[in-house]
């Protein structure tokens, strides 16, 4: 029977629509971070017009605890973390691979107390951390070089944009913290007892995917890469210029900054991939040693699963 005028005329306009839904670009990735140089590439490359804004959408959030919780709630769909904090969202049952790594600390996570001269110092004191993220691991490993555990002082649970307000308000005697808030803190008078040079290649910064992605949205996966590998380029080709912008960001003199990143070791595209995927894996091995640390602390429910940790290699090509 042939269809009315009126009828024929909805159909048309129905499969017109969904044929629109069909073609429609993908959303934007939701990229989340906190603050922390090693991240700052991204903004960077946001700001010179590098990073296509309907590709990625950079989202930052006041702290890695609000970084894990809005990934575990479905809010991000690629996150800036710590290798240890990637292993307590696979611990927690939330799938996430890494694609990349950011960079390694080597001293820009310290810990700052208002007097004294070592770890030990800390022995009955406030140490102001945050107890579900990577300062809960900084401060295990610093007691335990001093032969102490975290029952021999007292913990203060405080995310990183209150350590600053805290310490400087005599709330807690010490803070596990890092940069920028380490040299805001330094220059206010505080003394730095322990940072990560002392465990080195220990405190890894990552970006992790949720792994349906890798394979629905590849291109927008490998634009984050090309981007991220241009800025860091433009880094170390116009230092001044991006220290400069860094600096409003994170509140620190252009010196500062660079101070700041001199704590950190950004690898190349070609490094990247070598720690990640050459055999044998100098991140899987790092994983694997963390691990066994977060296990036996009780920082884990137990060994975290490390088959398919990373992105296959695919996806840099």
């Amino acid at each position: 029977m042939a269809l009315r005028p009126l009828h024929r005329i909805l159909l048309l306009l129905t499969l017109g629509l969904s044929m629109l839904g069909c073609n429609s670009p993908e959303p934007p990735l939701r990229l989340g971070t906190n603050v922390w140089p090693g991240y700052e590439p991204l903004y960077l490359a946001r700001e010179l017009g590098y990073l296509e804004r309907d590709r990625v959408q950079l989202v930052e959030l006041l702290s890695a605890s609000e970084v894990i919780r809005a990934y575990r709630n479905g809010a991000l769909d690629v996150v800036a973390l710590t290798l240890d904090e990637a292993l307590l969202l696979r611990d927690g049952g939330v799938e996430a691979q890494v694609l990349m790594i950011t960079d390694t600390s080597y001293g820009a996570d310290a810990i700052i107390a208002r007097n004294g001269e070592r770890v030990a110092d800390l022995r009955g004191r406030r140490v102001g951390v945050e107890t579900n993220a990577l300062g809960a691991y900084m401060l295990s490993r610093a007691l335990s070089l001093e032969g102490l555990n975290s029952s021999e002082v007292e913990i203060v649970p405080l995310e990183v944009n209150q350590h600053e307000e805290a310490f400087l308000q005599g709330r807690v005697d010490a803070v596990v913290t890092f940069e920028p808030v380490r040299s805001r803190l330094l220059d206010r008078g505080g003394v730095e007892l322990f940072n990560s040079r002392a465990i080195p290649d220990e405190v890894v910064d990552l970006l992790v995917v949720r792994p349906e992605l890798v394979e629905s949205r590849p291109e927008q996966l490998k634009h984050l890469l090309d981007v991220w590998f241009r800025s860091v380029a433009y880094i170390k080709a116009q230092p001044l210029r991006a220290h400069a912008f860094m600096s409003t960001r994170l509140r620190l003199s252009p010196e500062q900054v660079k101070q700041a990143l001199a704590g950190l070791r950004i690898p190349d595209r070609q490094h990247n991939q070598a720690l990640i995927y050459e055999e044998p894996s100098m991140l899987l091995q790092q994983a694997q040693r963390l691990n066994e640390v977060m296990d036996r602390r009780d920082l884990i429910s137990g060994p975290v699963d490390l088959r398919d940790f990373f992105v296959p290699q695919g996806i840099w090509e």
